[in-house]
């Protein structure tokens, strides 16, 4: 089980729905630039007779100036969106994991860009496919259910 020091603070389902008003621009600008990068990746690697399947295509495509600043672009944007203490986990996904504290374990509530709310969680090692929605939480030894 991770401790609470591994993540710089923990949130509970209100506070991790509080800041989606922040997150889900910086989401739609990730999603543009990555819709942009495909498309003049796919260009540059015509242009320039890359294969695909090179082992060096990622050096080779940052070797061309609007390829390297949009990746560093992504970067920051999801730097930014860490930065609130949730986990941008899949970028071409739109996905955020919120470290929560569920029945004294450490889980993350899960949002993907497109949700209305948080409404699903998942244990750290399960990931995105072990996303169960907030309802379906375990009780505690006490017959509670507590996200917090």
């Amino acid at each position: 089980m991770a401790s609470s020091q591994s993540f710089p603070r923990l949130f509970t389902v209100d506070e991790a729905n509080d800041l989606l008003p922040a997150l889900r621009p910086l989401m739609k600008r990730v999603f543009d630039h990555l819709d942009f990068l495909r498309k003049k990746s796919a260009t540059v690697i015509r242009e320039e007779s890359l294969s695909p399947n090179a082992p060096d295509l990622m050096e080779r495509l940052q070797e061309n100036d609007a390829i390297a600043r949009l990746v560093q672009e992504v970067k920051g944007l999801v730097e930014e969106i860490n930065s609130y203490g949730c986990v941008c986990k899949g970028v071409e996904q739109g996905l955020v994991d919120f470290p929560c504290v569920l029945g004294g374990e450490i889980v993350f509530l899960c949002w993907r860009y497109g949700e209305e709310g948080v409404c699903y969680w998942h244990r750290i090692e399960d990931g995105f496919a072990g996303r169960r929605p907030l309802l379906d939480a375990e009780e505690d030894e006490g017959g509670n259910v507590s996200y917090h």
